[in-house]
């Protein structure tokens, strides 16, 4: 199938996979900061060439710091699908627990710290 110049324009928009290295909290930590630390470069530098000369390398870093970051979701994306039906089950459970945890214990103050934690995780996950 011949590439038009639409699906050709969409195609090299698509970057190469990024190594699992890049996307470790620790590299993108660091890559956030060298920008932290160029930018007081950049309000610390003298003259307007050394300021230019700072804030592109700080705005190549910036591009980076966003890439890491675009990978860290889609990586995430696809476990987050994969654990949607132990979320759904486990959910389900919750709920059964929710109501009958003052027959579980007798103790009021764990009744209501487990039926606050639940109602916790249904406000956020309860939909899913």
């Amino acid at each position: 199938m011949a590439k038009t110049p639409k699906t050709a324009a969409l195609a090299d928009t698509h970057a190469p996979p990024i190594s699992p290295i890049l996307t470790h909290p620790s590299s993108v930590e660091a890559y956030q900061d060298l920008y932290n630390a160029l930018g007081r470069a950049y309000w610390e530098a003298s003259d307007i060439q050394s300021k230019d000369t700072v804030q592109g390398a700080r705005d190549a870093i910036y591009d980076i710091i966003t890439q890491l970051h675009q990978a860290q979701l889609e990586g995430n994306t696809a476990r987050f699908i994969a654990i949607v039906p132990a979320i759904q089950s486990a959910n389900a459970a919750l709920k059964s627990i929710q109501t009958s945890i003052d027959q579980i214990t007798k103790n009021i103050s764990t009744v209501a710290t487990v039926i606050a934690a639940i109602n916790r995780i249904l406000s956020f996950a309860g939909s899913l």
